[in-house]
């Protein structure tokens, strides 16, 4: 059975949109979803739409980077990202490679469960960049055996296609305005069950 690494973020779970109705209850503002679609470079891209709108001094990652890492209850799913899995693991395994901070293990993997129970057969988190036992999430689904990732990050998918793995770019959000043509390209998840399903296991 061949195996398939997934996203959570802006790929399982509605993470962006959740920020941005987190952030406008904090600030007292109504930012759009189109706020948050302004094409722009990953790295960064929540601070510089809040310094867009003048909330650069009145809200930080700090304090909700606190509130998950105790309770991620509140997250809700991708449409059709529960269905669309529970079809794959009926003819590959799944494992989710994460960027999250490591400090929301206990959460996150609480908040899989809640939502998949034992779909995946592993979670693994790359660490943060600077930490010296990094991996990359090319590198992880080349130990871990994954075929594909389905990530939302260009960057994550270069390095997976960079190892052989097929990288799948999910989504369509602002900070893909600079992703390799060549790129595969699944907009939702219906259009991700429509690539498998053209695929001879």
């Amino acid at each position: 059975m061949k195996t398939i690494a997934v996203d959570i973020d802006d790929v399982m779970a509605s993470s962006t949109d959740q920020l941005r109705q987190e952030v406008n209850k904090v600030v007292g503002k109504n930012l759009t979803k189109e706020d948050y679609s302004v094409p722009g470079e990953y790295w960064g891209y929540y601070e510089r739409v809040w310094e867009a709108h003048g909330l650069k001094d009145k809200v930080s990652f700090e304090s909700l980077n606190t509130d998950m890492a105790k309770d991620q209850s509140h997250m809700p799913l991708l449409p059709g990202a529960a269905f669309a899995l529970s079809e794959l693991s009926k003819q590959y395994k799944l494992v989710i490679i994460t960027s999250r901070d490591s400090a929301w293990e206990n959460a996150t993997k609480k908040w899989i469960i809640g939502h998949f129970g034992d779909l995946f057969s592993d979670v693994l988190f790359t660490l943060h960049r600077k930490d010296p036992n990094y991996k990359t999430k090319g590198e992880l689904c080349k130990e871990h055996g994954a075929s594909w990732v389905i990530d939302d990050n260009v960057e994550h998918c270069a390095s997976a296609t960079n190892v052989g793995v097929t990288a799948m770019l999910f989504g369509e959000y602002g900070w893909h305005h600079n992703a390799p043509k060549d790129q595969i390209k699944c907009k939702d998840w219906p259009a991700v069950l429509e690539y498998f399903n053209g695929i001879k296991v």
